[in-house]
């Protein structure tokens, strides 16, 4: 646990143990919201205010959310850590089980726990990566405390999920007290958008393949509901689990199903390469279309297949002045270059500052903050370009496209959804 700001006695870091599903927990968890959320009252006013940040400090996304963190801390230091007149700190949390390589449940349900009962918190940034605020959401609702999430792009947060018409937002608050804003857009909207993509280039038969964890079956759901609004077949839908010995025996079966493209919707790593190299050989190098769970992957070998893979960021030189000034400033304190995910931590944060902002004299106040926020409008200079509106969606559901070959990223340009206009950077 890191603490920016106003200093504190360090405080023992709470570790969630249970190694249990990630929908078992959010369970447990909406069990007993309602009896953590100090009966729904907002504490009283604090002359100190905290926001809590989870984030995965170990596995796959380690290093995107050292970049966000770093983005969050310059947000609060160019604030003077202050926002409407009252002084503001950081208290960093991970999100990860030791030696784990994704988001825990356990760890997450004990983060957002934590900044509940602590009467000076007043808004929660998490979670980072697919389907943690799943758990975070259900805890932070009923405490009426906002919470603002970099980077997950879990549909049934805010909206009916096409794929699952049973996942719906009403799910995650037990009170009916909506406090969440996420900065990126759904990923519906990127399954929209690789099928575009995958189409614009003449597929009209694809073969959908996900890996084994909860963002790639998620994501190959949404794929197939947008391939069959777009007009596109699913002829082959196949799992790829991690650690398998061979994966030819899926190869073949793709094969068979004869697909003029590969759309494949989990995470890189090297069982994501040896299920691509497999697919290439049997069906003589198709296109192949990939998640922002690939396009994160670290290089693989040189036999990988190239792909285009969608991201929520750009490179750098793609964003304005302004949030170029950020990346440089972060590069010089750092040593090295910051990710482009830095601006999502900046943009977190400065919403956050934001609303408090705007809740004036009320910044005290959870309910108030959480309001205010919640109008849209809040983030009023956005650096990644997210658009916050009211039901807290990104109205600009764009992504960064790029070519994916011998473990390097070509940009391509962005690009939208259907029926969305392109983004400008």
């Amino acid at each position: 646990m890191r603490i920016f700001g106003p200093t504190y006695p360090r405080l023992g870091r709470p570790r969630g143990r249970l190694r249990v599903a990630a929908l078992a927990v959010l369970a447990a968890t909406l069990a007993l919201a309602a009896c953590d959320s100090d009966d729904g009252r907002t504490p009283p006013a604090a002359r100190v205010l905290t926001v809590y940040s989870s984030l995965p400090r170990s596995g796959v996304s380690a290093s995107q959310a050292e970049a966000v963190a770093a983005g969050e801390r310059l947000a609060l230091a160019d604030a003077h850590g202050r926002a409407a007149g009252r002084r503001v700190r950081l208290v960093e949390l991970d999100s990860t089980a030791r030696g784990g390589e994704s988001w825990d449940p356990g760890a997450v349900e004990a983060n957002a726990r934590r900044a509940v009962r602590d009467r000076s918190a007043i808004a929660y940034l998490g979670e980072l990566d697919f389907g943690g605020s799943a758990v975070s959401v259900p805890v932070t609702s009923a405490a009426r405390l906002l919470q603002v999430s970099p980077a997950d792009g879990l549909t049934s947060l805010t909206a009916v999920d096409p794929a699952d018409p049973e996942a719906v937002p009403e799910r995650y608050y037990p009170r009916g007290r909506r406090n969440f804003v996420r900065l990126v857009p759904t990923d519906a909207q990127q399954a929209e958008a690789l099928i575009s993509w995958a189409r614009a280039g003449g597929a009209r038969r694809i073969a959908v393949i996900r890996d084994d964890r909860l963002f790639g079956r998620a994501l190959a759901g949404d794929v197939a509901a947008a391939a069959r609004r777009q007009g596109v077949a699913v002829a082959s839908a196949e799992e790829a689990r991690r650690g398998a010995s061979d994966y030819r025996a899926l190869a073949r079966d793709v094969a068979a199903a004869k697909p003029d493209a590969v759309v494949y919707t989990g995470f890189g790593g090297a069982s994501a390469d040896r299920t691509l190299i497999a697919i290439d050989r049997a069906l003589a190098h198709p296109p192949v279309y990939g998640s922002s769970g690939l396009a994160a992957a670290p290089a693989g070998p040189r036999s990988v297949p190239a792909g285009d893979v969608l991201k929520a960021m750009g490179p750098a030189s793609s964003y304005g002045e302004r949030a170029r000034g950020v990346l440089r400033r972060l590069r010089a304190q750092r040593g090295d270059p910051a990710a482009p995910e830095a601006l999502l931590g900046y943009d977190a944060m400065e919403l956050v500052l934001d609303a408090l902002a705007a809740a004036g004299a009320d910044a005290g106040e959870r309910a108030a903050v959480t309001r205010a926020a919640l109008r849209g409008g809040a983030l009023s200079r956005p650096l990644a370009n997210p658009d916050p509106a009211a039901g807290a969606e990104a109205r600009t559901a764009t992504f960064a496209a790029y070519r994916r070959a011998g473990g390097r990223l070509r940009f391509l340009g962005f690009r939208s959804a259907p029926g969305l206009p392109p983004r400008t950077p």
